[in-house]
């Protein structure tokens, strides 16, 4: 018999394993804070695709745009996400890069999350 589960009050969750991780230590206090701010916006029935544009980022992180771009940037390098489809204005509708959350599945079936991150080392 299933129990019934509660779901209970959305959260984002950070794992004290990957808080141990030297690709956690060596983010720079902004892109700790834009990593939150991606996995909040986390979906699971979005297919592990979450859209944050650069601008966005900025205002919800209160910081200007040269700093959240390089946040972006240290978070991919460090294996945390992966740019889905880079967002732009070529198009007639403008929109937001998307990102993909290396700590969870993708959407095809028996498809397991890369946690690249975990095997980030620094460079000597």
């Amino acid at each position: 018999m299933a129990r019934n589960k509660s779901k209970g009050e959305p959260h984002v969750r950070l794992h004290l394993y990957e808080m141990q991780t030297p690709a956690w230590q060596t983010l720079s206090p902004a892109a700790r804070a834009l990593l939150l701010e991606l996995r909040a916006l986390y979906r699971p029935s979005e297919a592990n695709v979450v859209f944050l544009s650069v601008r966005e980022a900025a205002k919800r992180l209160g910081i200007s745009q040269k700093p959240t771009e390089k946040a972006f940037k240290e978070l991919e390098a460090r294996g945390w996400i992966r740019t889905e489809a880079k967002g732009g204005f070529s198009r007639k509708v403008k929109h937001a890069t998307s990102y993909r959350l290396t700590d969870r599945p993708g959407a095809s079936p028996g498809e397991v999350a890369t946690k690249d991150y975990m095997r980030w080392r620094p460079s000597p």
